[in-house]
């Protein structure tokens, strides 16, 4: 049976790759950041639905564990997915203009650190997805399975 340990192992490594897959290949270091910014929001969507629905609650596997809100969630997230990552990449491309275009060292160390943060946010969206799926994916092959709808 999957515990929060099992969770955190494989969902880490789900928004990962997931981020990887949806990062442009045109910048590798663009793309390694929003890769990190995966593993990160893999973690947490890999938690969350246990924060959600806590294990040690009756009503465990209610809503966040059901097939069907879950999978409609995870649809609509998807698809609004690239959109989303679009307008935080051109964000972070802003700062990085900005940042070359500053004589101010802190100025531009301060827009170099937001333009890494909006990239791995990028990701971290990616991740997030990834992670709460490979959560449930591991909760729907044990015997109490999961419900349809809560």
């Amino acid at each position: 049976m999957p515990n929060r340990s099992v969770h955190i192992a494989t969902s880490s490594p789900a928004g990962a790759v997931f981020a990887h897959h949806k990062s442009p290949l045109n910048n590798e270091i663009h793309r390694f950041q929003e890769t990190l910014g995966g593993a990160v929001g893999g973690l947490l969507g890999g938690v969350l639905p246990d924060v959600l629905d806590p294990p040690f609650h009756p009503g465990h596997r209610a809503l966040a564990h059901a097939l069907i809100p879950v999978g409609a969630s995870a649809a609509a997230w998807i698809r609004g997915l690239d959109g989303w990552q679009g307008y935080l990449r051109r964000k972070a491309d802003d700062y990085s203009r900005l940042r070359l275009h500053t004589a101010d060292p802190l100025l531009a160390a301060w827009y170099g650190a937001v333009a890494i943060a909006l990239r791995m946010l990028s990701g971290l969206l990616a991740g997030l997805v990834a992670g709460y799926l490979t959560h449930i994916a591991l909760d729907f092959t044990t015997p109490r399975c999961l419900p349809l709808v809560s």
